[in-house]
Formats: structure tokens, C-alpha cells, sequence
């Protein structure tokens, strides 16, 4: 069996001896794995995954791709930098980031049991020659299926640079291109610059929603918005924007976010959504 843990340091990984143990288990409780969404919120027994993950263009992901061999690695040693640690165990790697309230120092009274007595030890640790591991790893690729895990997508942009641009921010002129669509007026006093966070991420993934409908298509969107949310002001075909609340609005509805219970007849807004499969 392959047990090895490695130190990422600036450009490379280093082994780390006598750390030849499984250091993580698989997430526990998890009974679904649902493909990563930006508007699927997970709820205690998911966890998210990104099939082919090995096809993907990430920096960092170059040691997924190749046959693993420890022996092309060096050893680690404690004057480099720690950037985060990777546990594989056969054809599972498990990474935990590496911050710095993982490395304090530690002052440590150890008490055992296995003497004819009973007895205690007073260790003082010193900064950076302890890493705290976590009751779970931030994510996990299993080879063999080349599919990776994870519970939080900002925990794993450090292993996988610019994986974080699933769920972006959109730029001032994507924001600007946007709102000049001509289904939205926004209000004189209302600027690119006032959109916030949540909106702008919003806005990256639903920018080409809108022109890429076809005619049939808009008029049962801009129709299907208005149904939904009356207090946008809705005047010929364009919706009127005055603030961050009515763009929210409006970026719920452009997304589908509202619908009906067939029996209450209640309306909802969705705040998550999974693809059922077909």
C-alpha cells in the first residue's frame, strides 16, 4: 500500500519523513455528491464534486495527471515554507491548506497509561514544528474515478489556482455590458460600481443568459419576472433598476430562481438548486 505525505513549498512538493500514514479518512456522512453549481447550497450529508478533473486547466494539477513516484521527490525540510499538505494513500490524495494558526507554538503536558504507573511529561513545541490537522481534509481526488471532493470551493484555490473562477466576480465592464441589455434601464443614481459582491457573482454567471435566448424565449422571461415580482417597474420590456435589492430581484427571476407549490399555490424563491438527473 502507497502511504506518502508531501509539503507543497513555493514551486514543488516535498516528502515528508516519517509521515508514511493515512493521515485523513473520506468525508464521513456524506450520502450525496452532487456536481458543482454555484447555486447548489449543500446541506449536511453533500459534498461537492468536479468530474474529468484531471482534464481541466488549473495550475497545480499537473501531479493528479502524472503516475505518482515518491522517489522523484525530495525530503522536506522545516526551513521551507508551508504552503499546504498532500496525504496519498494509493490512488486517493488528500489536501489540507496550511494557515498559520495551524503552526503556533504548542505547550503540551503528556500523560500515559502503558508504565507500571501512571505518569506525565511537560513539552513546550515551538512555532512551525507542529502542523494541526483538521477532522477532515479540504478535498479529496480519487485517481481512479478522476473526480474531486470538496465542501468549500474558497478552502481549495490554493491547491488548484484560478479554480475560483467557477464562481468569480464579474468585472466593472461585464457589470456595464450587463445592464445596458435593453431589458434593463438602470435608474439614474445607480452605477456599476454600487453592485455588490453577491450580485456580481451572479452577474458573471448569468451575463449571456438574456442574449442568448431567442424572442420567444425573452418575452417568456421578461413575463415570467414580472409575474413574480410586481414591485420591479415594468415598462416597455425593460425593467427598472434603482438599487442592489431590485437587481437581486431581477437576477433571481433571470435565473428561474421563482416558482409556485402546485397545491398551495404559495409563490417561493429558490435560495438553492440541484439538476435532477434525467
Amino acid at each position: 500500500m502507497l502511504e506518502v505525505t508531501l509539503i507543497k513549498s513555493g514551486d514543488d512538493f516535498y516528502k515528508l519523513s516519517g509521515a508514511d500514514v493515512a493521515l485523513f479518512n473520506e468525508y464521513s456522512n456524506v450520502d450525496e455528491l452532487i456536481e458543482y453549481d454555484p447555486s447548489t447550497l449543500l446541506e449536511e450529508n453533500m459534498a461537492y464534486k468536479i468530474s474529468n478533473f484531471s482534464k481541466k486547466e488549473y495550475d497545480g494539477i499537473d501531479i493528479l495527471k502524472n503516475t505518482f513516484n515518491a522517489t522523484d521527490y525530495n525530503e522536506y525540510s522545516n526551513d521551507l515554507i508551508k504552503d499546504f499538505l498532500l496525504n496519498i494513500v494509493d490512488n486517493i490524495y488528500y489536501f489540507q491548506r496550511i494557515t498559520p494558526s495551524m503552526l503556533r507554538p504548542k505547550r503540551l503536558l503528556r500523560i500515559s497509561d502503558k508504565l507500571s504507573k501512571p505518569s506525565a511529561s511537560f513539552e513546550k513545541i515551538d512555532q512551525g514544528e507542529t502542523i494541526s490537522l483538521q477532522a477532515e481534509p479540504d478535498a479529496i481526488y480519487y485517481k481512479d474515478k478522476d473526480e474531486l471532493c470538496f465542501k468549500n470551493l474558497n478552502a481549495i484555490n490554493r491547491f488548484f489556482m484560478g479554480i475560483d473562477s467557477l464562481y468569480r466576480e464579474a468585472t466593472d465592464d461585464e457589470i456595464k455590458v450587463f445592464l445596458n441589455q435593453n431589458f434593463i434601464k438602470a435608474k439614474e443614481g445607480f452605477f456599476f460600481k454600487q453592485v455588490k459582491v453577491n450580485n456580481r457573482k451572479k452577474i458573471a454567471l448569468l451575463k449571456d443568459k438574456y442574449s442568448n435566448c431567442s424572442d420567444d424565449e425573452k418575452s417568456i422571461l421578461r413575463g415570467y419576472i414580472h409575474d413574480y415580482d410586481n414591485n420591479l417597474n415594468f415598462k416597455n420590456n425593460s425593467f427598472e433598476i434603482n438599487s442592489n435589492k431590485e437587481l437581486t430581484n431581477l437576477l433571481r427571476g433571470l435565473d428561474e430562481d421563482y416558482y409556485t407549490k402546485p397545491i398551495e399555490k404559495e409563490k417561493y424563491v429558490a435560495n438553492s438548486s440541484i439538476k435532477l438527473n434525467s
